[in-house]
């Protein structure tokens, strides 16, 4: 019995120097020696042997080999707990950049083309913080909601000189210094400036006054189904993520995505008639949202009135490819979404996959999407 015992905790033993050495391995056999690593499986090759024969005389040699060997692939200095945790994380990342790039990615919804059904970055007037726009608070708020006080001042003192839009950005120069403002904050900052311009005549700034400011809640953040489209068709009424490489239009930049619900199938001929989206001669009533957008007394369609729109009248058409999908964002009112009736359709290779969850910030449209 006592050899038994002896023997159970022998191979028990000789199974973490195993694992040790396994680990040595997995950790460093990208860029180790690969006569370091032949030695190391050779060296566990004998004391696996050993093991299974439950002890050797020559165990203690073979033991001095196998940590000679994992010190050699993995030095033991470099076995500290932060590296290895750090090479943990590291794994970590790695893997989830893999189930990014093949399963699900996170995307921000930036604009508002995709409501009622998403929200994108949106702005409320908002002059001057409160206690809640204070920390602590201001950073649980922002977590939760995806709300927080944002406000942009003057770096410089002198005069206001020029105001401009510029892409992305809306451009404040003031004392020669440009001051350079995100898009969303376009109403507040032209408000905001054209009412000081009102009180100081000429308009002046000092350093630290205040240009704009407003309440900032987050447009919603998703995930896509990556993989969804690698097995399945599209299919009208999908929210869907779209790479724009292939979209010639002077005001789609090249290097982007887009989110868009799809409401037109390969080989349609699609028109907009009476504010009703009709495709091949027959108006499209399923899903039932292309019928309540159209309705909506706040997204009321506007499709054939949308200045620059290829579906300007009843008789204008979109005729789709055979693997092209049209796209329309909800918000369907002029100029709120800029989609396929400006640039036609999208090749279906271009295509990320569906919208299937909001995962921040926690608010209306928190969970699947519908």
């Amino acid at each position: 019995m006592i050899g038994i015992l002896k023997k159970r905790k022998l191979r028990k033993q000789l199974k973490e120097y195993l694992n040790m050495a396994r680990h040595a391995r997995h950790m460093r056999e990208d860029i180790a020696n690969p006569k370091d690593l032949e030695a190391l499986l050779a060296a566990e090759a004998v004391v696996r042997d050993i093991r299974k024969a439950g002890g050797s005389d020559d165990l203690d040699e073979a033991l001095a080999r196998l940590e000679v060997a994992s010190d050699k692939v993995y030095p033991n200095e470099n076995r500290t707990g932060i590296r290895e945790n750090v090479e943990v994380i590291i794994v970590a990342l790695g893997a989830a950049m893999a189930i990014r790039a093949f399963f699900f990615q996170p995307f921000k919804i930036p604009t508002g083309s995709m409501q009622p059904t998403l929200n994108g970055i949106t702005t409320e007037m908002q002059l001057g913080g409160n206690i809640t726009d204070k920390q602590p608070i201001k950073f649980f708020k922002w977590l939760v909601t995806g709300t927080s006080y944002k406000e942009y001042r003057a770096t410089v003192s002198g005069p206001l000189e020029n105001l401009r839009e510029d892409r992305d950005k809306i451009v404040v120069t003031i004392g020669g210094v440009d001051h350079k403002l995100p898009s969303f904050m376009r109403e507040y900052v032209y408000e905001q400036v054209e009412h000081r311009a009102r009180i100081l005549i000429p308009q002046t700034y000092r350093k630290g006054d205040v240009i704009a400011s407003a309440k900032v809640i987050a447009g919603d953040h998703i995930l896509v189904n990556k993989l969804k489209y690698n097995f399945m068709s599209p299919e009208r009424g999908d929210i869907a993520v779209f790479d724009t490489r292939h979209i010639d239009h002077p005001q789609v930049r090249a290097d982007t995505f887009y989110i868009k619900r799809m409401v037109g199938l390969p080989g349609e001929k699609i028109q907009i008639q009476n504010r009703r989206l009709v495709a091949d001669g027959t108006i499209v009533a399923d899903p039932p949202m292309f019928g309540t957008i159209d309705t909506d007394p706040i997204y009321n369609g506007g499709h054939d009135v949308a200045p620059g729109s290829l579906l300007q009248s009843a008789d204008d058409f979109i005729q789709l490819g055979d693997d092209e999908y049209l796209m329309m964002g909800d918000n369907t009112k002029p100029n709120m979404s800029l989609d396929g009736r400006f640039f036609g359709g999208v090749p279906r290779a271009d295509f990320q996959g569906p919208a299937i969850f909001v995962y921040w910030p926690f608010r209306e449209h928190w969970g699947v999407v519908r």
